[in-house]
């Protein structure tokens, strides 16, 4: 059943629900993230650690995601996944608490990622399941401007209890890290009752994944090209908090330019995925692409906070326009059967790219210059959108669902 008016045309509500899901958890994280490294620091972790840790735990992520995508394929069930997924991510809320040493909070991270890696890419195949192939980018984008909501909501909730804290201690943080897990547990009671599988019957996918791989096709495979070219120079958010450090401004100024990012992103999504079903992916991520080199230069020249904001800003409208729409383009090429495996490939080859990338820009941040992290990001955009032209040069008229056209309307 399909909620019938505005935004919602089109978009069921087992996507709404999900959406919902993602809100509340990704309000729980968000209310951790911007502090978790103030935290790690007072547990006496260097930079070094605070980036092994990081590291550690997003490479589990990646690896894990297509295992379960494939899984999810093979016994044509999605929720056991989600349930086990949020369920993990949920308990290490109040476990991060009781942690004493750094190397407790890695463990802690590595589990909550696991999570993360169990939950994401039957999540997005059940999104997939549940939308028409008119309406994909539009339900991906609604589903990833709720969850980016969240990550609104989240860091905006840890500021009074900041500005209340007459002094910032580790107990500031560890009742930070308790208040978090209500959201969390309330996602997953939501997840637990209103979503279910779809009775879509897709066939089970029987063979090998070497065979399997061959029958994703070419499409995939060149969208996963441009996906590892783009991601390994796609630069975190820590460089962005650390540019803004570096011009002084304060930590609260720090955390609302996060905040209007996100607002940003929330705004752009829905629009965004809505466009690329009525003209097209590849349109949006050439945009998308271009948006990012512009980011980067902006931020390479920022000296105030007019700059900054506008660096965050143009970031904002950069993920907004990108995210749901590689999603949706993954589930244009591939066989239904096979929606898991892609996607689960699709997040593996995104997650194993960005943490040498991470290495690659903070090398250059300490050894050649600000700039030239961000001239690092200019260049891999725009080789990622030369590569995405390159392979997609001859569009096909005879396959909608494919990345150089939109779906059909006859």
């Amino acid at each position: 059943m399909s909620l019938r008016r505005g935004v919602f045309t089109g978009v069921s509500s087992n996507v709404l629900v999900l959406g919902l899901v993602s809100l509340l958890n990704d309000m729980s994280s968000e209310m951790i993230y911007p502090i978790l490294p103030l935290f790690l620091a007072g547990l006496g972790a260097t930079g070094t650690i605070i980036g092994l840790i990081e590291g550690a735990s997003e490479t589990t992520a990646s690896l894990l995601k297509v295992v379960s995508g494939r899984m999810s394929d093979r016994c044509g069930k999605r929720k056991p996944f989600l349930n086990v997924g949020y369920g993990l991510s949920m308990i290490t809320k109040p476990i991060l608490f009781f942690a004493t040493s750094y190397w407790h909070v890695l463990g802690i991270r590595i589990t909550e990622r696991v999570g993360k890696g169990l939950r994401n890419a039957p999540r997005d195949a059940l999104i997939a399941d549940s939308t028409e192939k008119d309406k994909m980018g539009k339900a991906f984008g609604l589903h990833k401007s709720m969850d980016m909501t969240g990550a609104v909501i989240g860091p905006l909730l840890v500021l009074p209890v900041l500005l209340l804290a007459s002094t910032v201690t580790e107990g500031t943080y560890r009742l930070v890290f308790l208040l978090s897990t209500i959201p969390a547990m309330i996602s997953i009671l939501i997840l637990v009752l209103f979503v279910k599988d779809t009775d879509r019957c897709h066939a089970k996918p029987t063979g090998s994944m070497f065979k399997d791989s061959k029958r994703l096709g070419r499409d995939f495979w060149c969208l996963t090209a441009v996906v590892l070219v783009f991601f390994i120079g796609q630069i975190s958010y820590a460089f962005f908090v650390l540019r803004s450090d570096g011009l002084g401004m304060s930590t609260i100024t720090t955390i609302l330019l996060y905040v209007l990012s996100n607002i940003v992103f929330v705004i752009v999504s829905i629009p965004s995925g809505a466009l690329s079903d009525r003209f097209g992916r590849r349109p949006v991520l050439a945009f998308s692409f271009i948006m990012f080199a512009l980011t980067c230069l902006v931020m390479a020249l920022a000296d105030d906070l007019l700059f900054l904001a506008l660096g965050f800003i143009l970031l904002g409208v950069f993920e907004g326009s990108s995210e749901g729409v590689f999603k949706a383009s993954v589930v244009d090429m591939v066989p239904d059967d096979l929606r898991g495996t892609a996607l689960g490939v699709y997040h593996t080859a995104v997650g194993l790219v960005m943490l040498p990338g991470s290495v690659i820009a903070g090398l250059l941040w300490d050894n050649v210059g600000i700039w030239s992290t961000f001239a690092y990001g200019i260049v891999t955009s725009m080789l990622a959108l030369s590569l995405m032209l390159f392979l997609t040069r001859k569009k096909r008229v005879t396959t909608p669902s494919s990345i150089f056209d939109g779906p059909s309307h006859k």
